[in-house]
């Protein structure tokens, strides 16, 4: 049974000259809820701005991937990071290459999974990424739209997340998930991955500002 909305307070702290003082304050609104637990306890784990805690991002480790060929000086707009963790939670480890390029000098992210013993990292280079983008199972939507169609919301209809993604996957309590958000900051999708390019939608996240 799918849950009514709630309100979850978020108060970012400035820490000035020793100090603690509130610099600006927000809420997270649990907009739909597959379980509503999770989505309570996971709306205390990101800020305003729908930024993982810092113990939310260490439940992943993340290794910067060294690609044969000249890369670029920069990563801000260039980067492949990669981690084993069971991302589909099916028992079973898998190799999960995250990728960061920007769109009109926008970093937006991507996910590409692959059998823990792939060689894809040795196969690819800078300059030729294709036995890297070639896999069916990915999350690769920069420029297009992921629809949070998958739990009814009553007010204003399902939101479209669009055009530069920010992509987080974490483990929370043994379990995988993804958080999904675009440029504008004012929506995550909270979701287990499934295979290919689906996503099991638990929560959906809106962040209002003060």
């Amino acid at each position: 049974m799918y849950e009514k909305q709630r309100s979850v307070p978020v108060v970012l702290g400035l820490l000035v000259v020793g100090l603690s003082s509130i610099a600006g304050a927000g809420s997270i609104d649990i907009v739909a809820a597959k379980a509503m637990p999770l989505c309570e306890k996971v709306v205390k784990l990101f800020d305003a701005r729908l930024t993982p805690d810092a113990d939310l991002l260490r439940s992943i480790q993340w290794a910067p991937v060294e690609l044969k060929g000249q890369g670029p000086k920069t990563r801000r707009c260039s980067s492949l990071d990669k981690a084993l963790f069971d991302v589909n939670n099916d028992g079973a480890q898998d190799l999960v290459v995250k990728t960061t390029f920007c769109m009109k000098g926008a970093p937006s992210d991507s996910l590409y999974i692959f059998p823990a013993d792939s060689p894809v990292l040795e196969q690819a280079s800078w300059q030729d990424l294709s036995p890297l983008l070639a896999t069916p199972d990915k999350f690769e939507r920069t420029g297009g739209t992921y629809t949070a169609a998958s739990l009814p919301v009553k007010e204003g209809g399902a939101p479209a997340l669009s055009t530069l993604f920010t992509v987080h996957p974490f483990v929370l309590d043994g379990v995988t998930y993804v958080g999904l958000t675009d440029g504008r900051r004012q929506w995550m999708v909270i979701a287990r991955y499934l295979g290919g390019e689906r996503f099991d939608d638990q929560c959906y996240l809106r962040a209002t500002p003060s």
